[in-house]
């Protein structure tokens, strides 16, 4: 029998993601919610560890190491991503086949579908039970008032910015519409009416959670019936381990903090000019490497500490900036300490969020090819200049009430009551 309050997740470790949906898992199951996980078997230890159900992927997604480069998209482009062929639609026939598995195996009410695997909401269609999609990162679809996602873009103004942002929408629909010949034939072996578009995928899904602060981010005007804002979840990802600090507690000297991304986006170059323009600046710095990143071998000077991994909890707490790849997890937990941020965006959402950072004036965006002498004058001018710091601080309050309000989990709970 189908229980309304078993839960099944269906995910795979993309980095970011991660500590996001299943932060969201941990807080279902602390509200009496059975969580089950469906994802790559590299993530049975963690799930296990959380005390959810777990099941692997058997036929793709098939990883038993998380350090593998399974994305390859480093080198990609807004309109030329491997990570839709590969990741999102390319498996779909899988996806689909799994997730109907494992929701019968375990008599699941409701689906959550991480927004990497969309292709997953369809077996909660064949079943007609409840289906969320949960978006770790800010709106990635076009709108009337705004362009695409991950093209690192502010909304158009002016005839001609609208016109843009309307041509880039065509070509963005056109783009996600040439998997839509495929969703479609697994719809039609299940009995689904045919989508007019990849996007009613997310459309129709009785909620879409963005695990965001809407005034982070260009919401879609009007705003369609199922978006609902969240907040971000501020879980450190399940990989840190416990940090000391390596400094006395006198040495006053501003904390710079470097964390950039824990999957590979070939960043050691990128890495070693952040340290470079740390060195004779009076600041202490501290560069987590992450998954990434743990064995690759730095050229550091006295002061700075390069460690493999340090909970941004524990850490962002103590420093005064944070240098990142602009991914929404690290942006969000640093805006949640109020510290400004010099971003240097990679790949995937990080155009967007960086973009966004240097709106609000929240902090620096520069490019992932900047030198040292460019990162160097931008963490001069941040620690000197108050306003950053103050804007972060705006942000902090923001969040912080959005994380007391735990929208997302009640927002399940109203659906699993209808």
């Amino acid at each position: 029998m189908i229980q309304p309050t078993h839960v099944l997740f269906v995910t795979i470790d993309g980095g970011g993601n991660i500590p996001a949906v299943m932060g969201l898992a941990r807080r279902l199951a602390k509200q009496g919610f059975n969580i089950h996980v469906l994802s790559e078997p590299c993530m049975e230890e963690m799930v296990s560890a959380y005390g959810f159900g777990f099941t692997p992927f058997k036929k793709y997604f098939t990883r038993s190491n998380r350090k593998e480069d399974f994305f390859n998209d480093w080198n990609s482009s807004a309109l030329s991503n491997p990570t839709l062929d590969k990741i999102v639609f390319g498996p779909a026939e899988v996806v689909v086949e799994g997730t109907l598995e494992a929701l019968n195996k375990n008599n699941i009410g409701l689906l959550v579908v991480d927004c990497l695997l969309l292709p997953a909401l369809m077996a909660a269609e064949v079943l007609k039970i409840p289906r969320v999609v949960v978006f770790h990162f800010p709106e990635y679809l076009p709108g009337p008032n705004r362009p695409p996602g991950v093209m690192g873009l502010l909304p158009g103004k002016g005839l001609f910015g609208k016109l843009r942002d309307k041509l880039l929408s065509k070509v963005f629909n056109k783009v996600l519409n040439k998997n839509l010949s495929k969703l479609n034939q697994i719809r039609n072996a299940y009995a689904l009416p045919p989508l007019h578009s990849v996007t009613d995928l997310i459309h129709q899904a009785d909620l879409r959670l963005i695990q965001t602060l809407g005034r982070f981010d260009f919401p879609i005007e009007p705003a369609p019936a199922n978006v609902r804002y969240t907040g971000p979840v501020l879980d450190d990802p399940d990989w840190t381990t416990a940090w000391t600090n390596p400094w006395p507690e006198n040495d006053k000297r501003p904390l710079v903090v470097v964390s950039l991304s824990s999957t590979f986006q070939n960043q050691a170059k990128t890495i070693q000019e952040i340290i470079d323009a740390l060195r004779g600046l009076e600041v202490r710095g501290l560069v987590t490497l992450g998954m990434a990143m743990e064995d690759a071998i730095f050229d550091a000077p006295d002061n700075v500490v390069i460690v493999k991994s340090a909970p941004h909890s524990q850490v962002f707490p103590l420093a005064d900036l944070v240098i990142t790849h602009a991914g929404h997890g690290t942006i969000m937990r640093a805006l949640a300490n109020g510290l400004p941020l010099i971003c240097l965006p990679m790949g995937r959402d990080q155009f967007d969020n960086a973009v966004k950072v240097a709106y609000h004036q929240c902090g620096i965006n520069l490019g992932r090819k900047s030198g040292a002498s460019t990162i160097r004058k931008a963490i001069v001018r941040l620690l000197q200049d108050p306003v950053f710091k103050q804007n972060a601080v705006r942000f902090q309050k923001d969040i912080l009430a959005a994380e007391q309000k735990d929208i997302a989990v009640s927002e399940i709970k109203k659906l699993c009551l209808t």
